[in-house]
């Protein structure tokens, strides 16, 4: 039987202050869903004129009169509570909202947070990618950083951490920092694009909004990534580069309490594969009382093979403690990431 497509499932990307935004313009040129929607909020009404190809809404004009936070959060959530009317019709009808956000300055690091709480009031799961400022860029920024995603993180269902820091350890020396930039918006969007593909198609193992939603419920770090398999016997493999990704800090899932594993494949993968890549991830989450939720979608039009997407959550936090230099993966180790995704590339919207 086809895969069927489903209708209900309402999935909304935002971008807050001016990294997020710029991230969401980046993502939306490649998102080929019609039934995700994009948006950005900002005080900066000039940044705001640069997301060109998605809807976008001002916050706090009566606090910041169309300007910048000054890179003070408080700023920033006064701005955003004045403007709860207005997010709350952003956020309407939402089953899943994904916020993304740099941390350091005053918006992304104060509305964000007012963001979230909004959405919980409405019932809608909340996932925030965000992205920590590089060291050199003074303690300060990385104190506001610190605190506001300690805040998100008690908040939202899920947080994937992206830090500047390791574009300098994963990349070329040569890269653009406009193109390093886009590294990581082409990693957010790589694994926001598996989602939508699990949630808004039915798989012949099917990881529906309600198991999605069970397993943001369960408390602790998250860890999420996307593995690419070239061929039947790389499953295994392509599960383990899903954890490896060199600019995310934290992606250790042992003794989490859940995990969904959505495997997407052009064609029917082997019995025994897929029971090899379910071993292997036992393997790495060694705990025999973990809800694993698998899925499986065939997708005739995928380039490669099929693709991994890997969601644990309830991670100890503890477990997710680690050096980042120690775990850093050069750039000429990790093509599997650090390469523009092949299917983003076929429609012809280069990166870089």
């Amino acid at each position: 039987m086809e895969n069927v497509q489903t209708s209900q499932i309402n999935i909304h990307v935002i971008g807050v202050g001016g990294c997020g935004g710029n991230a969401v313009t980046n993502m939306a040129s490649l998102c080929s869903h019609e039934r995700i929607r994009f948006s950005s909020i900002n005080t900066d009404i000039a940044a705001l004129h640069r997301c060109h190809n998605h809807e976008v809404v001002l916050i706090g004009e009566g606090t910041t009169k169309g300007f910048g936070a000054g890179a003070d959060p408080e700023v920033a959530r006064r701005a955003a509570s004045q403007s709860e009317a207005a997010l709350q019709v952003l956020i309407e009808g939402a089953d899943l909202i994904i916020i993304v956000a740099g941390l350091g300055g005053g918006t992304g690091s104060g509305a964000s947070p007012v963001l979230i709480d909004l959405a919980k009031e409405n019932e809608i799961d909340v996932m925030c990618f965000v992205t920590l400022p590089f060291k050199t860029e003074g303690g300060l920024r990385v104190d506001i950083a610190e605190h506001a995603l300690a805040e998100i993180r008690s908040k939202a269902n899920a947080t994937l951490v992206m830090s500047n820091d390791s574009l300098i350890s994963a990349l070329d020396e040569t890269v653009g920092l406009l193109s390093a930039f886009r590294h990581c918006d082409a990693q957010m969007h790589s694994i926001v694009e598996a989602i939508i593909v699990m949630l808004t198609n039915t798989g012949y193992i099917n990881v529906d909004i309600n198991d999605f939603s069970h397993i943001l419920s369960l408390e602790g770090d998250t860890a999420l990534g996307v593995g690419i398999a070239e061929d039947d016997s790389s499953l295994s493999s392509a599960l383990k580069h899903a954890l490896e990704n060199p600019l995310v800090d934290k992606q250790n899932i042992m003794g989490a309490q859940g995990v969904i594993a959505q495997l997407t494949c052009r064609e029917e993968p082997s019995l025994a594969m897929y029971e090899e890549m379910l071993a292997t991830l036992q393997l790495l989450v060694d705990g025999p009382q973990t809800l694993i939720i698998t899925g499986v979608t065939l997708s005739p039009e995928l380039p490669h093979f099929g693709e991994v997407l890997i969601i644990a959550t309830g991670v100890p936090v503890e477990k997710q403690q680690f050096d980042q230099e120690k775990n850093v993966i050069p750039m000429k180790h990790a093509s599997g990431y650090l390469e523009i995704p092949t299917y983003l590339r076929l429609r012809g919207k280069e990166l870089l």
